[in-house]
């Protein structure tokens, strides 16, 4: 298979290429096949035929996809749950359109420091420009312009972050030669107290898109800016205790958000018909099991948590949070 920003996607989900060709098969003989049941209840209008895997995740998750088109440029997609047993596979209600693949859709972007970055010398308040570099105007689908920075030792090309996307980092459309100046989202080391004063190589993401600074800029953490960075988390940082009920707190909505997924028609159905926001919670939790505190965060969960592609990055999200409250001890 491709790698991942090379293939193409439906919807935000990226796939097999040469899953998009090919007959396929009925999806109760791949759900044998699977080892896995049907809820019959999300298989409405669904084809009958023509489904195959369109990827696999290291969590065991399995999504799966039958084009309804000649073309094969619509699909409806499956999901398989590996956390029910027997494991599940439950079909997306709507129809999803196969979309290019990340290294496609930033064909002509560049990133480039704005002339002042030699003046900045604090690498944590430090701004990009996404520079349409191609001769055609560029137009967002449905990307973010949100830029993440993440510091290496000299030389060191591995790094990891974590973002969650906010209607504040909405692209926008560039003619060529235009720019989006956007602010660098640093990403610290997980604990600033083991920070140490000297020279790293700042690597810069616009994460959304996979597009990558060119070469990392080098920069210099002072003793002060070391200073002022543990001392601005620890501005904010309670005790490891409370830390801890805090992420247990985020990790429980989360699971909620999460395992609400499979619910999602019965709760829009009990939604649709409350009268007041206080029915819609009570209903919620009736259907989720929950108290209305914590059906608050399914409520309150964007439309786009019903997209199957999100479950990706609710798990990525969800590994993090219990990571994080992990390293408390």
């Amino acid at each position: 298979m491709a790698s991942m920003d090379d293939a193409p996607r439906i919807g935000d989900l990226e796939v097999d290429g040469d899953a998009l060709t090919g007959d396929g098969a009925t999806l109760s003989e791949l759900a044998d096949e699977l080892a896995c049941g049907v809820d019959e209840t999300t298989t409405a209008e669904a084809p009958s035929d023509g489904w195959r895997v369109l990827r696999r995740l290291e969590s065991g998750a399995v999504y799966l996809g039958s084009p309804v088109d000649a073309d094969h440029r619509t699909w409806r997609v499956a999901q398989v749950h590996p956390g029910e047993q027997p494991p599940v596979v439950r079909v997306h209600p709507d129809t999803l359109v196969v979309r290019p693949s990340r290294a496609e859709r930033r064909q002509g972007l560049v990133l480039r420091w704005p002339p002042f970055v030699e003046e900045q010398h604090d690498p944590s308040e430090l701004a990009i420009d996404i520079v349409n570099a191609g001769t055609t105007r560029w137009t967002p689908e449905n990307e973010g312009f949100r830029a993440v920075g993440a510091l290496t030792a000299p030389g060191g090309t591995e790094f990891s972050f974590g973002w969650v996307s906010s209607a504040a980092d909405r692209a926008v459309p560039l003619d060529p030669g235009e720019y989006a100046r956007v602010p660098v989202q640093l990403q610290l080391l997980s604990e600033p107290t083991s920070l140490q004063p000297g020279h790293y190589d700042l690597h810069v993401v616009v994460v959304e898109l996979g597009l990558r600074l060119a070469e990392p800029l080098r920069v210099e953490l002072t003793a002060e800016l070391v200073a002022r960075q543990v001392a601005k988390q620890n501005r904010h940082r309670a005790d490891p205790a409370s830390e801890r009920r805090a992420f247990d707190r985020q990790i429980e909505a989360e699971q909620l958000r999460v395992g609400a997924r499979r619910s999602w028609p019965e709760i829009a159905e009990v939604v649709g018909s409350a009268v007041s926001d206080d029915e819609a919670l009570e209903r919620i939790a009736a259907v989720l099991g929950t108290t209305t505190e914590h059906a608050a965060s399914v409520y309150d969960a964007s439309l786009r948590a019903m997209v199957m592609a999100d479950a990706d990055r609710r798990d990525e999200q969800l590994q993090e949070l219990i990571r994080q409250r992990d390293t408390l001890g």
